[in-house]
């Protein structure tokens, strides 16, 4: 039987169609190129760090990637200063994450990265098309989100360039800078630098708990747009409960909550 006879059959059947098509051409793929084939079956298994001391280097990898040595080099200045394990693990995941926060540069640059990997998995006419919401652009969705749209192949020269202009980030020259997401976004790791530089200082068997805490609270500012905002708003409440647990020296933390 040919294919176009097979993939009519499949139509004709009605039963997930899109899914037994995929399916269908896969398995020709795999027949036709068995040895790709098996190459995908393989397990690649990648070693995640596990102590604290591979895990801030990760994130210091992580934070050349993003900007730059400079910027990787202004995170270890903040760690190499705690001695408390547990304060100096948080203080590694709750900078890291207000320091690399997911602006374009970074969105571009993780897409172009997702790109290469993929091309290395796939050979012949590799194309990949992008999903994305630009704020520019008209539309919302059901939450009130900008409305995600498809973007061809075409779209991987404007991000190479995008990728490029990291560089702007958190300069004058940054287009994107201006953004009250963006201001909000600076404005907190301001904020969580002073706030460490102060409780650090206070740091003892009574306040450990609330700096870890507050050490770890850019966690929960998750999301972009609205969702981010509405949790930064949550973020900065418990912020003031914990910088008073701890100018208290310690008070406990249930007392703190009520």
């Amino acid at each position: 039987m040919s294919r176009d006879a097979i993939r009519e059959a499949i139509r004709l059947n009605g039963a997930a169609v899109e899914a037994n098509l995929r399916a269908f051409e896969v398995g020709r793929w795999a027949a036709h190129a068995p040895e790709e084939a098996a190459a995908t079956l393989e397990d690649k298994v990648h070693e995640l760090p596990k102590t604290l001391d591979e895990k801030i280097a990760y994130r210091e990898e992580h934070l050349t990637a993003y900007q730059g040595k400079r910027l990787a080099r202004r995170y270890r200045r903040m760690l190499d200063g705690i001695a408390d394990r547990a304060v100096k693990e948080a203080v590694a995941k709750g900078y890291h994450k207000l320091l690399a926060y997911k602006d374009e540069y970074e969105v571009a640059r993780l897409l172009l990265t997702t790109r290469e990997k993929a091309r290395e998995e796939f050979g012949g006419d590799f194309r990949m098309s992008f999903h994305l919401a630009p704020p520019m652009l008209p539309g919302k969705d059901a939450q009130g989100r900008p409305k995600k749209r498809r973007f061809g192949a075409w779209l991987e020269r404007p991000m190479k360039l995008l990728a490029a202009m990291k560089v702007l980030r958190g300069t004058p020259l940054d287009p994107f800078g201006y953004t009250a997401e963006r201001r909000m976004e600076r404005r907190l790791i301001r904020e969580y630098e002073r706030d460490m530089a102060e409780v650090l200082a206070k740091l003892d068997d009574t306040t450990r708990d609330a700096i870890v805490a507050l050490a770890e609270l850019p966690l929960s500012i998750r999301g972009f747009g609205p969702v981010k905002e509405a949790n930064a708003e949550t973020a900065a409440k418990r912020r003031e409960e914990l910088l008073s647990v701890i100018r208290q020296g310690g008070a406990p933390l249930a007392r703190a909550a009520e």
